[in-house]
């Protein structure tokens, strides 16, 4: 089989004067029918995703949970190693992003300002 998983984003902005957008979408193979997917609570210490039976992780999609209305909380996310989270997304409250992943990376996460919860997918590849 093939093109099993389609991936579409969309992201546009109207400020004042100012308009652009950007759109993609493609699809791609998955060779191992798994994935992990849940919503975890995330405080404010590194914890790690769980990625269940995965051993080759693909596409991954994450969504800050939080309604807070006031404040500067967010969640990171990140390549776990040792003991350090190395963070490449910050997700305010309702923020998405989808991701390919490093198909070895242990993913963490950690919230900033106050404990938040993350719903979280992780395709094998």
């Amino acid at each position: 089989m093939a093109n099993e998983i389609n991936v579409s984003v969309s992201l546009s902005v109207a400020n004042g004067n100012y308009s652009d957008s950007f759109s993609v979408s493609g699809r791609f193979d998955q060779s191992t029918q798994l994935s992990s997917a849940g919503v975890i609570e995330v405080g404010t210490a590194v914890e790690t995703i769980s990625l269940g039976e995965i051993t080759t992780a693909g596409f991954a999609a994450f969504r800050n949970l939080s309604t807070a209305t006031s404040g500067t909380a967010y969640v990171a996310l990140g390549a776990y190693v040792g003991t350090n989270l190395h963070e490449f997304v910050h997700l305010r409250r309702g923020q998405p992003a989808v991701l390919p992943l490093d198909s070895d990376v242990v993913v963490g996460a950690k919230a900033y300002g106050a404990a938040t919860k993350l719903r979280y997918i992780v395709l094998s590849e």
